[in-house]
């Protein structure tokens, strides 16, 4: 057993404790940093958290798909939880669509953890009990994938997450099924309209899609998508995150080939 396995597993009881006690819902303060999909890749990770510290921001929320496709899963858990272990309060992991064992049986971490089904049930059992959502403060709802309607987030719980994990926003009015599976749905600009004024947000942002400039707006700027991951699977494009500070966002682009990643360019929006 690797020595980076062996640490990860020496962590997830006390991670499955932490985990537990977290609400479905969690409520975040300014100023934020916000994480899309890493999906193993641990070059990445360790870019974002070099950057969050020398921007001295107090939270750090990410999306979800922490593993999975990349090559360094067990490294990037590690990493996450050691931090979590250390900042509960400040270090915010929401589950994603990839934090659960079917997925990691067909799309990589599975092999990675030597193909141990007591290892994958461990490590699974923390994701089952991941939140599944934030809301910043100022009225900015985040989540990995989507909204199932224009629901009331009272109602959000980690046993029936589904939509929330795998949704996505399309360019038609109200909802519609979804080409990546059964049970997953595309919502449109109306709907996402109509949950924001149910629940009194400004806006939503979330993760769960690649995209080749790391970001991308919806809806007018009230949906932004976030992907974290530079040459995912080979691909040429770039990784982002979001910086909120009160009613102003920063979006950093970061990517590059072969040795670390660099910041390629920065976007400011008022929200």
């Amino acid at each position: 057993m690797s020595t980076s396995l062996t640490k990860l597993l020496g962590i997830l009881p006390t991670m499955q404790n932490i985990m537990v006690l977290e609400k479905p819902v969690i409520y975040i303060k300014l100023p934020c940093m916000i994480v899309g999909d890493l999906h193993g890749n641990i070059k990445a990770l360790d870019y974002i958290i070099c950057r969050w510290r020398s921007f001295r921001c107090p939270q750090l929320l990410f999306l979800g798909d922490y593993v999975d496709r990349g090559n360094a899963s067990v490294d990037v858990l590690t990493s996450l939880f050691k931090m979590k272990q250390k900042h509960i309060k400040n270090i915010i992991l929401l589950r994603g669509n990839h934090e659960s064992s079917e997925m990691n049986r067909r799309y990589g971490f599975y092999d990675e953890i030597g193909r141990n089904d007591e290892i994958l049930e461990e490590v699974n059992s923390v994701f089952e009990h991941m939140p599944i959502a934030a809301i910043v403060e100022g009225g900015v709802f985040c989540v990995h994938g989507g909204i199932p309607g224009a629901c009331d987030i009272n109602t959000i719980n980690k046993e029936n997450s589904f939509e929330f994990l795998w949704n996505d926003p399309w360019e038609y009015k109200g909802m519609g099924f979804s080409p990546r599976g059964i049970g997953i749905h595309c919502f449109g600009q109306d709907v996402l309209e109509d949950f924001l004024e149910m629940n009194h947000f400004r806006m939503m942002i979330r993760a769960h899609s690649q995209l080749m400039s790391g970001y991308r707006w919806y809806f007018d700027k009230k949906l932004l998508s976030l992907f974290s991951t530079p040459e995912y699977i080979g691909a040429d494009n770039r990784g982002a995150f979001a910086l909120l500070r009160n009613s102003e966002m920063d979006i950093y682009v970061f990517g590059g080939k072969g040795g670390k990643y660099e910041h390629i360019e920065m976007h400011s929006f008022v929200i």
